[in-house]
């Protein structure tokens, strides 16, 4: 184990102790076109990770249908990232598109996920 490793596990638990949320991820199936449901071969599973909540500007395609459109950040948008250690989570790594996650009392459609190149996940949410 490198002197990378330790560090990042000292600091991913420090952060969670310190900014973590509890959420609860409900796995979702679903058909292209249709609607979600709950996944019955999946279980859910309970854990904390860090949500972060960024405005963002949405250009929104305005003006007269006579080909000349004009993109104007008319519109402004939240966007919402979970940070789950993968580590103390390993039922991380198996969430897809669509899965829910409902932290505080509200609820959030997983868009994408990447990892973020040490220990941790993070998923693009949509509140839904």
């Amino acid at each position: 184990m490198s002197i990378f490793d330790r560090i990042d596990r000292l600091t991913s638990r420090a952060i969670d102790q310190q900014f973590a949320d509890a959420f609860v991820c409900t796995p979702m199936r679903s058909s292209p076109n249709g609607r979600s449901v709950p996944d019955p071969e999946r279980p859910e599973w309970e854990g904390v990770g860090v949500l972060t909540e960024t405005a963002g500007n949405v250009p929104v395609d305005i003006g007269a249908r006579n080909r000349s459109h004009e993109l104007r950040a008319l519109v402004t948008g939240a966007a919402y990232e979970l940070s789950v250690d993968r580590t103390r989570h390993p039922a991380a790594d198996l969430v897809r598109q669509r899965d829910r996650f409902a932290i505080a009392g509200r609820e959030f459609s997983v868009l994408e996920m990447r990892a973020d190149g040490m220990s941790r996940i993070v998923f693009a949410l949509a509140e839904a």
